[in-house]
C-alpha cells in the first residue's frame, strides 16, 4: 500500500490481517506498543497538530479517527465507496482520500468530519500526494494509466498526464517540484514536472515499484522494487538508480530516520522491517512483525 513520505523517530506499522497499528521505535529498533483498529487498515496519515491519526479501511467504507495520546478511536468518518490513499491539507484543514472503487477523490473536512466532496478522477485512483505551497493534488490511476493533477482549493481539473502501466504509488518531491509515479506493471518509474504537466523522463528496469521517500534535501528518492526484493536509490538530479539494497520479501513502504543515513522498509511477505544503513547500503537488522505488515507512516 501507501506510504507516507517522512523522517522522523517513530513510525506507524499496519497489519491488514491483525487490524492493528504498531509504533515503532527507529531508536531501539523495536516495537514499542501495539493497539487494535477497525478492520483492514490500509494507509494511514497522521495530523501531528491534532494528535490524530486518519486510517482509511477499504472493505468498511469508512476512515477511522484515532486519538494519537490515547491510541483510541475516536471517531468514524463514513465516506462509503473504497477509501484507499489520503493526503493531509494542512492548510486548509481538509483530507484528501482516493476511492479505488468510485473513481473519484474524497474531501473530507477535518474540523467537521465530513465529507464536503466527491471529485471525478480517472479509473482506480491509488496514490495520491499534495504540493500544500502550490496548491495542487496528484492522484495516481491505476487502470487509467494515468496521473490526475487538482487545484487543491477548488474542483478544478489542472491536468491529467500519461504514466506508464499500472501507475500505484506516487509521491511529490517539493525541492524539485518533481512527481514520481510508481508503475507496477510498466516496471518503471515516470517523473513529472509538477509546474508543466510534462513527463521529464522515465527510471526504467524498476520491477513493480511500489513505496516512495524522499530524501530531506530533495536529492535523493527511495523507492521499493516488489519483484527484486530491493529498495533502489535514484538520484533526483539525473534521474539515475545509483543503489539496489536487498531487503525483505516483497517490499512496501519505507521511510527515512531524521538524519536520513537509515531507510525503514516493511516487508509483506516477510512479515518484517528491513532496517537499511543508507550509508554502506546495506540491510543491518530485520524487525519481526505482525502478519500482513504493510504500511509505514510517520507517528509524531
Amino acid at each position: 500500500m501507501l506510504p507516507n513520505l517522512v523522517w522522523a523517530t517513530d513510525f506507524y506499522i499496519s497489519s491488514q490481517t491483525d487490524n492493528t497499528v504498531s509504533v515503532f521505535d527507529s531508536d531501539s529498533l523495536a516495537i514499542s506498543r501495539e493497539f487494535k483498529v477497525p478492520k483492514g487498515p490500509v494507509n494511514f496519515v497522521v495530523d501531528a497538530k491534532s494528535n490524530v491519526l486518519y486510517v482509511s479501511h477499504p472493505d468498511n467504507g469508512w476512515v477511522s479517527v484515532v486519538d494519537t495520546k490515547t491510541d483510541k478511536v475516536i471517531d468514524e468518518i463514513k465516506t462509503g465507496g473504497q477509501p484507499f490513499g489520503m493526503a493531509l491539507d494542512t492548510e486548509r484543514k481538509n483530507l484528501f482520500v482516493t476511492d479505488w472503487s468510485r473513481d473519484a477523490v474524497l474531501v473530507v473536512n477535518t474540523v467537521t468530519k465530513q465529507l464536503v466532496d466527491i471529485l471525478s478522477v480517472g479509473k482506480s485512483p491509488a496514490g495520491i500526494a499534495i504540493d500544500t505551497v502550490g496548491r495542487k493534488v496528484f492522484i495516481a490511476n491505476r487502470e487509467s494509466d494515468s496521473v490526475t493533477i487538482l487545484d487543491a482549493d477548488s474542483p478544478k481539473l489542472l491536468a491529467t498526464v500519461t504514466t506508464g502501466d499500472s501507475p500505484y504509488g506516487l509521491a511529490f518531491n517539493p525541492v524539485t517540484n518533481q512527481i514520481y509515479v510508481g508503475c507496477v506493471k510498466g516496471n518503471s518509474v515516470t517523473v513529472i514536472d509538477a509546474k508543466t504537466y510534462k513527463v521529464i523522463d522515465t527510471v526504467e528496469d524498476v520491477k513493480s515499484p511500489y513505496g516512495f521517500a524522499i530524501s530531506s534535501n530533495g536529492k535523493s528518492f527511495y523507492v521499493t522494487s516488489q519483484a527484486q526484493n530491493k529498495l533502489l536509490v535514484v538520484d533526483a538530479g539525473s534521474l539515475k538508480v545509483t543503489q539496489r539494497i536487498a531487503t525483505g520479501k516483497m517490499p512496501e513502504s519505507v521511510a527515512l530516520s531524521k538524519d536520513n543515513k537509515s531507510a525503514f522498509v516493511v516487508n509483506w511477505f516477510s512479515n518484517s522491517v528491513s532496517v537499511v544503513d543508507l550509508v554502506s547500503a546495506k540491510q543491518v537488522q530485520a524487525v519481526p512483525l505482525k502478519s500482513e505488515s504493510r504500511i509505514i507512516a510517520i507517528s509524531n
